[in-house]
């Protein structure tokens, strides 16, 4: 993989994993800290919706085991109404969930970006990156809020 294929993100929360689980599953908890609406819980196996900022993203959810590991796959980068997303190729996205020092260590890689077209690639990977330090510096501030 190339560089452009990948975003690997980690986050030291000052919280146990099972804790850090609830927040990345609970929809009530991820909506809260990702700014979102779910439209249902997660399972694995089941798709679901999630507004943010007016937008809708659909979410497949691949695999959770918990409380150490979260998989989905979906359309990244912000909503483009002129794409039809049916024929867009989806990037996965992994939170891992590890104890460390005290607290957890979480990782989110996301991959895929490659099968991305060239034109749109630059803007979605930029995106993402962006979204996941915002994304992770709002998990952190939530854990600590809710402690």
């Amino acid at each position: 993989m190339t560089s452009t294929d990948i975003i690997e993100q980690r986050v030291f929360l000052a919280a146990p994993p099972e804790r850090v689980w609830r927040a990345l599953t609970d929809a009530e908890e991820f909506g809260t800290w990702f700014s979102s609406a779910l439209d249902a819980p997660f399972a694995e196996g089941r798709t679901v919706s999630m507004t943010c900022l007016g937008e809708r993203f659909a979410i497949d959810i691949v695999e959770m085991t918990p409380p150490r590991r979260l998989v989905w796959r979906w359309h990244p980068g912000w909503i483009d109404h002129s794409i039809d997303y049916a024929k867009e190729p989806k990037t996965t996205t992994v939170f891992d969930v590890a104890p460390h020092a005290g607290g957890t260590m979480l990782t989110v890689t996301e991959t895929g970006f490659d099968a991305i077209t060239a034109a749109r690639r630059p803007s979605v990977f930029r995106d993402n990156v962006n979204g996941w330090l915002h994304q992770a510096a709002s998990l952190k501030t939530y854990l600590a809020d809710a402690a």
